[in-house]
């Protein structure tokens, strides 16, 4: 993800991950910097993005162990354009970075640097290096020519091959504030409405990138209006919800259940970063059809749902208003409770009972005697 603005004390285009930046900005100054790094965290949190600003903080001569995020090195790092950072990439269709691949880096490398005082290798991610491909790594990760530097990304350090993971040093990236979501999601969906921004961001959990992908879903809009009419049923009680197939709630239903174009996933977080609505958020997305059964996708259609509600409860438990648009949750914090639990068992019962809308319904009815008075 890249920065709409620079924030202060970050590497170029990072946002947040203030506690590993400035470790590393220590460690650049004293000239004591690992040769081997892993970049460690959960999807859509910005690996990539830290690793391009890291390596500007490496190769800028304007603002050594920074980078200024401004000068012709640091704009050729951000867009993916200088020979002295080094995009080790899957190229195989398993998904895989291949062994010739990681042969032709080993001999780029043997070169470098280029023209900087140091050579970046950045590899996304570090768990697709199998075995053979590791192998052509491992000496140069184990006896690293001066000025060589490695940067190994990943959601799973238990999915890195032990021999690499043993010479490298874990960075771990958390979760980003939801004001730094906010603010990546502001400038890669900035036409999207107030409240389906702020319910992505609330879903997103920190992922920048979960963020934008749920900007960018066709479907999320169908399960937020499912979710507006359940909580009108289960207020309105069983009227509203046998109402119908034409009714309110079981129109929302078929929708939510359709299938729909969605994007089929690029392979790569790398550069030059473009974050469209993608799963994970990367590369450019080609549009693909949803197959599946119809019980298949109303149990998708019932865990999204559940994902919804459950949110918006905790949300009035913590005493927010909850999802933007929606309308509030009758009952205290007690009933939240209640209602959560019933929504868990819901979530179990929809694997394994053939009738997904009849389990839907009795949910709703029990939630609906059960409500305050």
């Amino acid at each position: 993800m890249t920065d709409p603005e620079p924030q202060a004390g970050a590497f170029p285009g990072v946002r947040g991950h203030q506690q590993a930046t400035a470790a590393l900005m220590r460690a650049l100054g004293r000239g004591q910097i690992h040769h081997a790094l892993v970049l460690v965290g959960p999807r859509g949190v910005g690996k990539a993005t830290f690793a391009r600003g890291l390596a500007c903080a490496m190769l800028c001569a304007q603002a050594p162990g920074r980078g200024c995020g401004e000068c012709p090195t640091c704009r050729r790092v951000l867009l993916g354009l200088h020979p002295d950072v080094d995009w080790l990439l899957p190229d195989g269709k398993a998904g895989q970075i291949s062994v010739d691949a990681a042969r032709a880096c080993h001999v780029r490398q043997s070169h470098a640097p280029y023209e900087a005082a140091r050579h970046v290798i950045v590899v996304d991610p570090a768990d697709a290096l199998g075995e053979g491909a590791g192998n052509a790594l491992l000496k140069t990760i184990e006896e690293p020519r001066p000025g060589i530097h490695f940067l190994l990304l990943t959601t799973n350090l238990q999915g890195m091959l032990p021999t690499i993971l043993s010479r490298a040093l874990p960075i771990r990236l958390g979760r980003l504030d939801d004001d730094d979501v906010l603010a990546i999601l502001g400038k890669h969906a900035p036409d999207i409405s107030p409240e389906r921004r702020h319910t992505s961001v609330l879903l997103a959990e920190g992922s920048a990138g979960v963020a934008v992908e749920l900007a960018g879903d066709p479907t999320l809009a169908r399960i937020v209006d499912l979710l507006r009419q359940a909580l009108i049923a289960v207020g309105e009680g069983p009227r509203a919800i046998f109402g119908g197939d034409q009714g309110p709630l079981w129109t929302a239903w078929t929708a939510a259940t359709a299938v729909v174009e969605t994007p089929e996933p690029a392979e790569s977080d790398a550069p030059p970063d473009p974050v469209p609505a993608a799963k994970p958020a990367k590369g450019a997305a080609k549009s693909k059809k949803t197959s599946g059964d119809g019980p298949a996708l109303q149990r998708g259609a019932v865990r999204r749902l559940t994902e919804l509600w459950t949110l918006h409860l905790r949300e009035q438990i913590r005493g927010r208003p909850g999802l933007p648009g929606l309308p509030g949750a009758r009952g205290g914090p007690d009933e939240h409770v209640r209602t959560i639990g019933a929504l868990q068992q819901l979530d179990a019962r929809v694997e394994r009972m053939g009738n997904v809308r009849l389990t839907l319904e009795q949910t709703l009815l029990d939630l609906s005697r059960a409500r305050p008075g």
